[in-house]
């Protein structure tokens, strides 16, 4: 890593030289005003000061020791000659609270708000922030918009706020349902439990903009709720929509085969807890046998960030390649889904915002997703009036 200060009468002219000197993937890590010298100081402006880094963003492989030779764990580090072992574990100790501590005033410095950003794009900033936009995400997207403007554009809202747009539509991508001729589009649903998978795949059975208009079956491997399947085959009979239960992987070409005349067959899976091991082995057994065209991870919007990753990272065993977010009705800030797909980069396939069925859901369209994560108030707003009681 590379780190250095420049020094320049404004930003823009500091982040001018930043480029030209650490290229366009220098991260600024500071930046403050400082007053300039000599005895008549007081009658100029302050200088701006900006200290900005460049990323080992490959660093070489560690290479990985054998520790069948060597034991299950690694030796204990051998104290040099003339130190004893207990003042040497002292001495490693400190060393690593050190490095702890640097870490941690580096992360400090890279991602805090930056105290001279213009004002228009610190209020872009401040915005993503109060809604729910992960600190380090919200900037990380403030600085390459600084990195990608200079001199009168930052004065110019508009031109920032499209320059922001566009980034955040490289991150969040939306789906469309899709339906093939010939044969059935199988559709899982998988996910924790309490998530409302259930719920959301009535939703999309009944929807009119989702599969509400093709011939559709259900299939439920819910196989640890009694109850799930009883309520899954009482809505199926009043929505004259087919549906079959399975209790073992296997079971599920079964049923597939029974609804091959059908455009659209969707499985409802058990909620597992990421936490499970055995249960997630158990759901990507089901899976394996399904072979669906699309697995769709159901997520809590209100779910912590550090929950929502450890969700994603362990269901990897189901191999979902679409996300869906609930109960958006249930939080007031929505910048989380935002915070997933910039770690994740999966495409966001369907919201939903309450427990009506058909109605309070909708395949949001990549625009949608864009102004919801910029835009606090666009849920109450705009969104959900669109999307509630359509049905």
């Amino acid at each position: 890593m590379k780190i250095k200060k420049f020094v320049g009468a404004s930003m823009s002219e500091c982040l001018l030289k930043v480029k030209k000197e650490l290229g366009e993937n220098a991260v600024i890590l500071d930046s403050r005003k400082v007053p300039r010298g000599g005895p008549f100081s007081f009658l100029l402006n302050d200088m701006v000061e900006v200290i900005a880094s460049t990323e080992d963003r490959h660093p070489p492989p560690v290479k990985e020791r054998n520790w069948s030779q060597v034991g299950a764990e690694p030796a204990a580090p051998v104290a040099p000659p003339g130190v004893s072992a207990a003042e040497f574990a002292l001495i490693s100790d400190d060393l690593k609270g050190l490095k702890d501590t640097v870490q941690q005033i580096t992360d400090h410095l890279k991602f805090r708000q930056l105290p001279s950003l213009p004002a228009q794009l610190e209020g872009l900033h401040r915005d993503l922030l109060e809604n729910g936009v992960d600190d380090r995400v919200a900037a990380a997207l403030t600085q390459e918009i600084t990195l990608q403007l200079s001199g009168p554009q930052f004065e110019d809202r508009s031109l920032m706020q499209r320059a922001l747009y566009e980034r955040l539509g490289k991150i969040m991508k939306a789906t469309v349902p899709v339906t093939e001729k010939g044969r059935p589009r199988v559709i899982a649903l998988v996910g924790p439990t309490g998530v409302g998978k259930t719920t959301t795949l009535a939703k999309m059975a009944t929807h009119p903009s989702i599969y509400g208009r093709k011939r559709v079956a259900l299939v439920s491997a819910d196989t640890y709720r009694i109850a799930a399947v009883e309520q899954l085959k009482t809505f199926a009979a009043i929505a004259n929509i087919p549906m079959d239960a399975v209790y073992r992987p296997a079971d599920i070409r079964r049923a597939l085969e029974r609804f091959s005349d059908r455009d659209v067959i969707l499985i409802d899976t058990a909620g597992r807890s990421q936490n499970d091991r055995g249960q997630l082995n158990d759901l990507g057994a089901f899976m394996e046998y399904a072979e669906a065209d699309e697995v769709h991870l159901v997520l809590s919007v209100s779910t912590r960030l550090e929950d929502q990753l450890d969700i994603i990272h362990k269901f990897r065993v189901a191999n979902p390649g679409r996300l869906i977010f609930t109960k958006l009705d249930e939080t007031t800030s929505f910048g989380s889904i935002l915070n997933v797909c910039y770690h994740e980069r999966k495409a966001v396939s369907l919201l939903t915002c309450g427990q009506n069925v058909p109605d309070d859901v909708a395949w949001p369209t990549q625009t949608q997703l864009v102004k919801l994560a910029a835009n606090r108030g666009y849920f109450r707003n705009e969104l959900l009036p669109s999307i509630a009681g359509t049905g």
